[in-house]
């Protein structure tokens, strides 16, 4: 489960991550206000959003509705030390409201809040033609970087694509595996590897594509294996 924390106050962002920690997610990234958080949803579309009210630049009630538009299953929780604005950010959908300083036990209810809760199959979308279409991750073998071009091998067959693999590999980073500077592998699609006099290649459960492994990535792949 991915998490954003949103604070302008590092003190505040170092506590809360710690906690989380502690809860055993280990996945999460920070902005310091508003704008950054909105342009990090845009980016990451985390799961479970902490968001501090009073920032500059852009408050979290201001990127609430944004951030919302962008990414409907994220889950916003207020983590704020004012509670005047409870009702003003129930309205904005929130799924819990937390008073700093936050104890254990608060944080505890809060995440039990959206853990139990169905959690998002995550999705890519993408143009084909005219239209505009969606796949769930799982049915993603494998993307590769041919030029300047990212192909998407998958149960639709093989298509172009506008995310670069960083972009991919950040944001789906519990699914993928990196093979080589151009190719991430599904972790799920994974059950061998090929090898000639030369080269290592990737077997894929769906498709007859085998990807090249880099050396650099071979042990590694081979761990995963075992």
């Amino acid at each position: 489960m991915k998490c954003l924390i949103v604070d302008d106050e590092p003190l505040a962002v170092m506590r809360l991550q710690r906690m989380l920690e502690y809860n055993g997610i280990t996945d999460i990234i920070t902005a310091s206000n508003g704008q950054k958080a909105v342009e990090a949803v845009e980016k990451f579309h985390p799961h479970v959003i902490f968001l501090d009210i009073e920032m500059p630049v852009l408050s979290g009630i201001q990127a609430a509705p944004k951030i919302k538009k962008i990414s409907p299953e994220s889950k916003i929780i207020f983590c704020t030390a004012y509670d005047e604005f409870a009702i003003q950010a129930f309205d904005l959908a929130a799924s819990d409201y937390l008073l700093k300083p936050v104890s254990k036990k608060r944080l505890s209810q809060a995440l039990d809040k959206v853990i139990d809760t169905k959690q998002p199959i995550e999705k890519i979308s993408f143009h084909h033609g005219n239209d505009l279409h969606s796949i769930t991750i799982d049915d993603v073998y494998c993307f590769v970087s041919e030029g300047k071009s990212t192909f998407m091998y998958c149960e639709l067959g093989t298509i172009i694509i506008d995310d670069s693999l960083v972009t991919l590999a950040e944001r789906f980073n519990e699914h993928l595996l990196r093979i080589n500077r151009n190719a991430l592998i599904n972790k799920t699609e994974l059950c061998g590897i090929h090898r000639n006099k030369s080269f290592a290649y990737a077997k894929l459960k769906s498709t007859e594509y085998q990807p090249q492994i880099s050396r650099r990535n071979l042990s590694s792949l081979k761990e995963f294996l075992k």
